[in-house]
């Protein structure tokens, strides 16, 4: 089932304060963004912009909730029988935290392209509202965590696999 843009806002704003409103909005412009621009240079391959862009909307909505919030996001949108954006809405640094932590964590990879552009997009855009690039974006997360080692660990495990990820996605554009 697919959700309306209308929808998944009005979804988003009876979860999420004002400040994660904004990034979510933010973020869902990047992500469609760059969808579109792969979907143009690029036809067929499997990408839906408007699919991405509300996937990306949606991505924080699990922070309402206690616990590991990107969890928390895919479990709420399955809830709302949203299986498809919560198949992509997957992000951050998951994979990192958990191997950090010595566990399995290949579940927590971007499965498709679509859910790498929203993975993207989210480093793309801040918690302060503005768009930036990887770089201040990671010196913008160190600062924030500077006093959690585990995920300051799990930060510099993920910051080659973004690079990556963004190569991988210009590459495309």
């Amino acid at each position: 089932m697919m959700i309306t843009e209308k929808e998944a806002l009005k979804l988003l704003k009876s979860l999420a304060d004002k400040k994660n409103i904004r990034h979510c909005i933010g973020v869902s412009e990047v992500a469609f963004e760059l969808a579109t621009k792969i979907k143009q240079k690029n036809p067929l391959l499997k990408v839906d912009p408007l699919k991405v862009k509300i996937a990306a909307l949606l991505h924080d909505i699990g922070k309402s909730k206690d616990g590991v919030h990107e969890l928390n996001t895919v479990k709420i949108l399955k809830n709302e029988r949203l299986d498809d954006i919560a198949d992509i809405s997957m992000h951050g640094f998951l994979y990192e935290i958990f191997s950090f932590e010595g566990k399995n964590a290949d579940k927590f990879l971007p499965k498709n392209l679509e859910n790498k552009i929203v993975v993207l997009a989210d480093m793309y855009y801040n918690q302060n509202g503005k768009r930036v690039d990887l770089e201040e974006r990671f010196a913008d997360i160190e600062k924030r965590y500077k006093n959690d080692k585990a995920f300051l660990g799990a930060t510099h495990l993920a910051k080659p696999r973004m690079e990556q990820l963004e190569h991988e996605i210009n590459s495309l554009i």
